[in-house]
């Protein structure tokens, strides 16, 4: 019997090493994918180079609005500033998140995921003030899309080659850059260590960080900011449901948080985010004057923006599947962010 016993829990433990170990190996052929597209999209960016003298050289040549370098004091105050309140909110957040944790996590990946969680509240407040405050400032602007509460909406590229012409158009654009610089300076320093999808991650916010740098080169802030605006909304419940479902107790809640997640995201990055690319694609008079001068930012906007709603759609799936799960079974099992680091799975091997 003891024998019998001891043979069964062996191989018991087999069968769920070759499990965990099988869910390894898709991520790590979900890994391979994303180091390749990296590569491929850092190649192809890279041509765009010579062609952005060459776009600036336009603008001035023809007296069109463009980007004022005195601006760039912006992005570096953006850095210290969010430095500065991403201590703070860790020093607030932290003996809160740490109390309130369920103790199954134990640990390297318990201090991992406090670390996470503490990330997720300071997404939550800086997503809510960055919308609230794109909302108030652009929402009378021709460019500033009706499904976001916009008043007088007629194309996302109105106006161009001209910059929009709206004075807190730098400010805001040189914050909201240094937040996706910060996130991937951190994760090139750090996240090689410890992120089991460092490429997924790299990928994203390589990609975010291009379309920012070729949007302001291009004078396609309008783009930029619509793209900025969609990727917040969905970011505060998001962020907000998953913290929430790491540290909340009551289930009614967490059904209603991941409901909140399903529905801002599905809108936002599946539903109004097509739409603009497609409206961007359709509507684009202003290109025609200049077609020859202006078709390779057009190209380089609508491209990144195409990658970008790709990534959303593999997302999309883990979320739909985590919802499922969710309320099928009325327990919380993130099978996205469970699998999140190298430590957990050397832990689990």
């Amino acid at each position: 019997m003891i024998q019998r016993s001891s043979r069964a829990k062996r191989l018991i433990e087999e069968g769920q090493q070759n499990l965990s170990l099988k869910k390894l190996v898709k991520f790590s052929h979900y890994e391979t994918i994303f180091k390749f597209v990296f590569f491929l999209v850092i190649i192809v960016i890279s041509l765009y180079s010579f062609d952005i003298i060459q776009f600036q050289q336009f603008l001035q040549e023809k007296n069109f609005r463009r980007f004022d370098w005195k601006d760039i004091k912006w992005l570096f105050i953006g850095l210290i500033l969010i430095h500065i309140t991403k201590e703070i909110n860790r020093m607030l957040a932290i003996g809160y998140v740490e109390r309130r944790l369920d103790p199954k996590y134990v640990g390297t990946d318990r201090q991992l995921r406090v670390q996470k969680i503490v990330k997720w509240i300071y997404d939550t407040v800086y997503y809510s003030s960055a919308t609230l405050f794109a909302f108030i400032t652009f929402r009378n602007e021709k460019w500033f899309p009706t499904e976001f509460g916009g008043t007088n909406f007629k194309e996302t590229l109105y106006d161009f080659p001209n910059i929009p012409d709206n004075p807190w158009v730098p400010v805001y654009y040189m914050v909201q850059a240094s937040s996706h610089v910060h996130a991937l300076l951190l994760l090139m320093v750090y996240g090689t260590k410890i992120e089991l999808k460092y490429w997924e991650y790299l990928l994203h916010h390589s990609l975010a960080v291009s379309l920012l740098y070729f949007s302001t080169m291009y004078n396609c802030e309008n783009i930029g900011i619509v793209v900025l605006l969609l990727h917040d909304i969905s970011d505060i419940f998001l962020a907000l449901g998953r913290a929430y479902g790491d540290l909340g107790k009551n289930k009614i809640l967490v059904y209603l948080g991941f409901s909140s997640i399903q529905i801002s995201w599905l809108y936002t990055r599946v539903y109004v985010f097509p739409l603009k690319i497609y409206d961007c694609i359709l509507n684009h008079p202003q290109f025609l004057p200049y077609w020859d001068r202006t078709k390779h930012a057009y190209y380089n906007q609508i491209g990144l923006m195409v990658l970008l709603f790709g990534m959303h759609v593999y997302w999309t799936i883990f979320m739909v599947k985590v919802g499922l799960g969710i309320f099928s079974s009325g327990r919380y099992k993130n099978i996205y962010d469970n699998r999140e680091n190298k430590l957990d799975h050397k832990k689990e091997n």
